[in-house]
């Protein structure tokens, strides 16, 4: 298992380096119009139809505190699915898609904080060091947990 190959996407929220694992990644989409839900939290901001579904999207960079996040022409949202179902489809917002990045599951460092984030998101599988970059790896569970509840 140390040497498997993991395929990861990489992403920018205010201009830090974030990634999830590709397999859970089904679309990549230009920002779109998003039809509001009224009586949501902050974060959710509504829902978007593709393929015939209509799938939830929240804002990624609420999530991890960012107030007031501009969208600009590079602003995507990454449509993903934890379970491969397309039940769980959601799409999350970024500031903008980076690139696709193959490492080792060993270049994977666990990542300590101390709990002191001002976003909901404090819980990611780990970072790997890319270059003069670090990338963190979000824990896709923890977020769509975040969400849930």
């Amino acid at each position: 298992m140390e040497n498997q190959i993991t395929s990861i996407i990489s992403f920018s929220i205010n201009e830090e380096l974030f990634a999830l694992d590709t397999l859970k990644v089904r679309h990549i989409l230009e920002m779109e119009n998003i039809t509001k839900v009224p009586n949501t939290k902050a974060y959710f901001l509504g829902v978007i139809k593709l393929h015939g579904n209509i799938i939830p999207v929240v804002d990624l960079r609420l999530m991890m505190g960012i107030s007031q996040p501009e969208i600009t022409a590079d602003t995507a949202i990454i449509v993903v699915s934890h379970d491969d179902s397309n039940a769980s489809l959601i799409g999350m917002v970024v500031d903008n898609v980076k690139e696709v990045v193959s490492t080792e599951a060993s270049e994977l460092k666990e990542t300590v904080f101390d709990g002191s984030t001002t976003g909901l998101i404090a819980s990611f599988e780990g970072t790997i060091h890319e270059g003069d970059n670090f990338i963190h790896v979000i824990n896709l569970n923890e977020v769509i947990h975040q969400i849930e509840n």
